[in-house]
């Protein structure tokens, strides 16, 4: 029925329950559920008219973000600091595995943006500064998180995003007008995305920003143009959050829900995430004769696609207990970490104080090895960051908020901070002093 086809359409914020979102709304995906509400959603579906399975989404950017215990590898950042594509794949695979056990099916990784400005906020999510690293390391990733194939069972689906020209906001404010023109598109911003597609990348998130007035959601030239003429793109587009609910309240490009939703889908989006208003909008829109129902079909065809592709109708891949205990946070997985932390690192410049005289070095196994003696010295560490563990895990990883299950972040006792590993390390006779120095994290008062 429409409402059912509308529905495919829908991915849901499942954080107030699932109940609705399954039985009213007949979603086709659902992001940020708890370990249980997935649990519960699997249920649920099963109980529906045509019992079509869920597509289970989560952020899990650099490692299982937000479950309890999985391996936390380095922000993107991070890993473009290696230059090692081969070394990016392996920790993409790893990640797929961990996920998969826990009933999710598709990340939204790898991040494509590319900074230019440090004043935006997203910086740590990206590769960095050149299109070509940015690509070949997003390929990487890709072919780690899909594996030999979406019905390998530890496979998940991949997404590149922000498409395209997120990070090129002015002023780097967040999610507003970017002023670019088709040409730095072309150089810049474009050629990574159009490298992925060719890896096979089988979805594609779009931006927030508008590029000429017109939000990315309903870039005609960009999306039916480019990506989906020019590089022959058969992926799945979803938009970013509330991306077609954004266009009437913020950008205000649209009146209501029902043009919104109609421009939505006319200009070629198949997933539509977290406009639960979408669901009346395109019926409205479809009653109006200002969208047919032939437009709604080709994207719940690539939806289905998807879930025909990785054998749900089959195998819905719920929840694997014995296999989570089996593989997240496992003792490989830790190694591969260890090799992508010490490979993340820069020494930018070094006066020859470091090696510290009378300390640690470590050897292949991580344990630490006495250098030449020096006395007992004293070690000052400094700075807000250095004994925040939250904080150590880097971006979308324990307490950032979208994981309301997890209000204390990633257990304390698996995380090691700059703070701890001095401590950890230096010789007994050592002293280690520390101080937060700046407050970076405390706010005054809200001033309503």
């Amino acid at each position: 029925t429409l409402p059912e086809k509308v529905g495919q359409m829908l991915q849901l914020n499942a954080k107030e329950g699932v109940r609705h979102l399954v039985e009213d709304l007949h979603a086709g995906s659902i992001l940020h559920a708890s370990p249980e509400r997935v649990g519960e959603a699997a249920v649920l579906t099963g109980k529906t008219r045509l019992r079509i399975p869920l597509l289970v989404a989560e952020d899990c950017i650099h490692g299982h973000s937000f479950w309890e215990g999985a391996t936390i590898y380095p922000t993107q950042l991070g890993m473009a600091a290696t230059w090692d594509p081969e070394l990016v794949e392996r920790i993409a695979r790893a990640t797929a595995v961990e996920v998969a056990a826990t009933g999710v099916h598709w990340t939204f990784s790898p991040v494509l943006c590319i900074t230019r400005d440090l004043r935006w906020g997203r910086v740590s999510e990206t590769f960095g500064e050149d299109p070509f690293l940015i690509g070949e390391l997003a390929s990487a990733m890709v072919r780690g998180y899909q594996g030999d194939g979406l019905d390998d069972p530890t496979a998940i689906l991949a997404c590149a995003k922000h498409f395209a020209g997120y990070s090129e906001t002015q002023g780097g404010r967040d999610a507003s007008e970017a002023d670019i023109s088709r040409r730095k598109l072309r150089s810049w911003f474009l050629p990574p995305f159009e490298r992925v597609a060719k890896e096979g990348c089988r979805t594609f998130m779009l931006g927030y920003q508008s590029m000429d007035g017109v939000p990315i959601t309903v870039n005609n030239w960009l999306l039916n143009e480019v990506l989906r003429g020019e590089w022959g793109y058969t992926g799945t587009l979803v938009t970013d959050w509330d991306n077609v609910g954004r266009m009437v309240w913020e950008q205000k490009v649209y009146a209501d829900y029902a043009q919104a939703s109609a421009a939505a889908v006319r200009a070629g989006n198949d997933m539509v995430m977290t406009t639960s208003n979408f669901f009346a909008g395109a019926q409205e829109a479809v009653a109006q004769g200002a969208l047919t129902e032939s437009e709604i079909d080709a994207a719940v065809r690539r939806i289905l696609t998807l879930k025909f592709e990785l054998g749900l109708f089959e195998n819905p891949r719920h929840p694997d207990a014995a296999r989570q205990a089996e593989v997240i946070g496992s003792g490989a997985h830790a190694v591969l970490n260890l090799e992508a932390a010490r490979r993340s690192l820069v020494l930018l410049t070094n006066d020859g104080t470091l090696p510290f005289a009378g300390g640690l070095a470590a050897d292949e196994e991580g344990r630490g090895r006495p250098l030449a003696s020096g006395g007992p010295r004293t070690v000052a560490v400094v700075g807000p960051n250095a004994d925040d563990a939250q904080t150590q895990l880097g971006d979308w990883a324990g307490s950032s908020g979208q994981a309301d299950w997890l209000p204390e972040g990633q257990p304390r006792t698996m995380i090691r901070t700059v703070l701890d590993g001095f401590r950890d390390h230096v010789p007994a006779d050592w002293t280690v002093s520390y101080a937060p120095g700046a407050r970076i994290l405390d706010v005054g008062p809200d001033p309503e």
